[in-house]
């Protein structure tokens, strides 16, 4: 996907690719180094029991995997310009089981003049294949005000 980022218009929705959250990508991220003897680690994201002991009824997906997909979002969005100065702030309210699918989305919310900018503040949330949100929060980001052209 390829925004046109100042094309954007208050109240424009956008969405990146949805994903199913696996076994394999919960033990990538959080099983710690493949080559250690007790891999994977046990903690509430690779281990049943270690799940159980927190509280919990199942294995749950670390937030920092889904938290991915969304910045992948405002990288297609805003390309380099969020690296130099994109802002992100969220909160997990529900967590993500093994096999959930989850897609981030954004919509826009403000636009203001910024010097030679254009500042992009958008709501931004990542929900579940039920339509449920499992990231919520806000995004903001300036960009060149010729940018593309």
């Amino acid at each position: 996907m390829s925004v046109p980022i100042l094309e954007a218009k208050v109240g424009g929705l956008y969405a990146g690719k949805a994903r199913k959250l696996t076994w394999a990508r919960a033990l990538a991220l959080s099983g710690g180094p493949i080559e250690s003897p007790d891999w994977p680690e046990k903690n509430l994201h690779t281990d049943l029991k270690a799940a159980n002991d927190a509280g919990l009824s199942a294995v749950v997906v670390s937030g920092t995997q889904w938290e991915g997909y969304l910045v992948g979002l405002l990288v297609e969005m805003f390309g380099i310009a969020w690296f130099a100065g994109g802002q992100l702030d969220i909160k997990i309210p529900r967590s993500v089981k093994i096999d959930e699918t989850v897609q981030p989305k954004a919509r826009v919310e403000a636009r203001e003049q910024d010097g030679g900018r254009v500042r992009i503040a958008l709501s931004v949330w990542c929900e579940n294949q039920d339509g449920e949100q499992v990231l919520v929060g806000a995004a903001s980001c300036a960009v060149p005000a010729q940018a593309g052209k």
